[in-house]
């Protein structure tokens, strides 16, 4: 992802179309010689941004504003003049590595371009334009549809997690391949199109969405849980305590997330103002407080949220709402089943709060290689706005009775987590168990506060088969004694 310092002068149209659309991975640094339009700047960007009152024609303020160590500059006035003096006093005085100018006459074009200038004439220049210039792996369409960024051009990188996977099993709903460039040939997506490192693709749909997907095909992923849909689904059935409430505020303050829905088995005065507190407090740009009446809490809730016309990020029980009672071997399988149908039918991860935040110390049993690696880079790009450590925890195999595919498992899982350790550049602790999987990593998980864990790996066996051979994955879900965050068993994105 580009990143780095970018100096902008000239805050007018162009200016601060920039600023909207600019990746907030950049650092902005903005002059102008109107304090309203820098404080219009201001209003646009919040944090991550330094505004600078003066004329950048000087050297002092260039100086003030750090283009010494400015990655690029953006000259973006309309008054050639101006934009040339800038660029000469850059040029003698500064090493800027990249520098792009609005230029207007055919002879200040060349000037500018004499003085080492990148130009974009203002008579085809758009903020888009200089944006593609700066993110090159993302480029938006202009010129074509509604321009609200609702068709791009992406370079797929080779370690996204959407390569080699068919696009049918994106089961993508409000977005689309609508193309592929592959070493130069054009390739028209079909079901069983699977995408590759350095294609090059044309995604249109919802520009909410595509900023999201666009992320992840150019592995600059970094806001879970954004990719599944924008609003947070909380359940309150009956008895849950005031630690469950505060996880909730925990989890609106640590992931980006402005919209929420909360459904109560019961709507007391009580519980509707404290959730108004919370929505209060995250400044939550809408929220809904919801009654579930007339239909089994767990097993209404998708239909529920469906008929809101919602898009889940993410599902928040309470634990106990589908911990069995004990020895009940049939509630434990329906509890399993709920959960199954929640994820699959609302396509998005489901929280089990056990009020162990914040998550400072992160699990992730390493129990099959697939299911591994979508447990673990969902728990790599959650570090992006928690900071936590990481165990992978392997249970030895025995060497009585584990097979020649369980060893050459273990050793797919072990390269999982050093291939993704260097692709993040991330510490991921490998932790080493012995004995019964389920009995070792539960005990493990007593020095952790979430563990992060996938459905794929559940087996679909009735509940009479479970009590003979345990599911060792739900077994370890159902018996942990912290927050769990479950990944849905199948490939989606929003």
């Amino acid at each position: 992802m580009a990143t780095g310092k970018v100096l902008i002068i000239g805050l007018g149209s162009i200016g601060l179309q920039l600023i909207r659309h600019l990746s907030r991975d950049f650092s902005l640094v903005c002059i102008d010689t109107s304090d309203l339009s820098l404080e219009t700047a201001r209003q646009l960007r919040g944090e991550g941004i330094t505004t600078i009152l003066g004329d950048a024609t000087s050297r002092l303020v260039l100086e003030e504003a750090g283009a010494a160590e400015a990655d690029t500059v953006i000259i973006s006035t309309t008054t050639e003049k101006v934009n040339i003096e800038v660029a000469r006093v850059l040029h003698e005085h500064f090493e800027v590595p990249r520098v792009v100018s609005i230029g207007i006459t055919q002879k200040g074009i060349a000037t500018l371009e004499s003085l080492d200038v990148e130009v974009e004439s203002i008579f085809n220049i758009s903020a888009t334009g200089i944006r593609n210039r700066l993110e090159a792996k993302t480029k938006t369409v202009h010129g074509i549809g509604l321009g609200k960024n609702e068709i791009l051009e992406v370079e797929v990188h080779p370690n996204s997690r959407l390569v080699n996977k068919r696009l049918a099993a994106l089961r993508s709903k409000s977005w689309r391949v609508g193309i592929i460039y592959r070493e130069g040939n054009i390739i028209v997506p079909q079901g069983e199109t699977s995408l590759r490192g350095k294609d090059k693709v044309v995604i249109l749909g919802d520009p909410m969405v595509l900023k999201t997907v666009a992320e992840m095909l150019t592995f600059r992923f970094a806001h879970f849980p954004l990719e599944y849909g924008d609003t947070l689904v909380a359940c309150f059935p009956n008895g849950t305590d005031e630690s469950y409430l505060e996880e909730i505020g925990y989890l609106l303050s640590v992931y980006p997330l402005s919209r929420a829905m909360f459904v109560a088995a019961r709507k007391t005065p009580e519980l509707e103002e404290k959730l108004k507190q919370i929505a209060a407090a995250h400044s939550l740009k809408q929220y809904d407080i919801l009654e579930a009446t007339g239909r089994p809490f767990l097993a209404g809730l998708a239909s529920l949220v469906k008929e809101q016309v919602r898009r889940p990020a993410l599902l928040v029980l309470p634990k106990e709402a589908i911990e069995a009672h004990a020895f009940s071997a049939l509630r434990k399988h329906r509890g399993k089943d709920h959960l199954v149908q929640l994820s699959t039918g609302l396509i998005c991860p489901v929280m089990l709060a056990a009020g162990s935040f914040p998550y400072e110390r992160v699990a992730v049993p390493c129990l099959s290689s697939p299911g591994l690696q979508r447990s673990l880079e969902t728990t790599l790009e959650m570090s992006a706005a928690i900071n936590y450590e990481i165990d992978a925890l392997f249970v030895a195999l025995s060497r009585y009775i584990s097979s020649e595919e369980q060893a050459a498992d273990r050793e797919k899982m072990e390269k999982t987590v050093s291939d993704l350790r260097l692709i993040y550049k991330s510490k991921i602790r490998e932790v080493d168990l012995t004995g019964n999987p389920i009995t070792a990593v539960t005990g493990a998980l007593s020095e952790h506060n979430l563990l992060v864990s996938e459905m794929a790996s559940w087996r679909d066996s009735g509940w009479l088969a479970s009590l003979l051979q345990p599911d060792v994955g739900w077994s370890i879900v159902r018996q942990a004694p912290v927050s769990t965050l479950l990944i849905p068993p199948v490939d989606v994105i929003a």
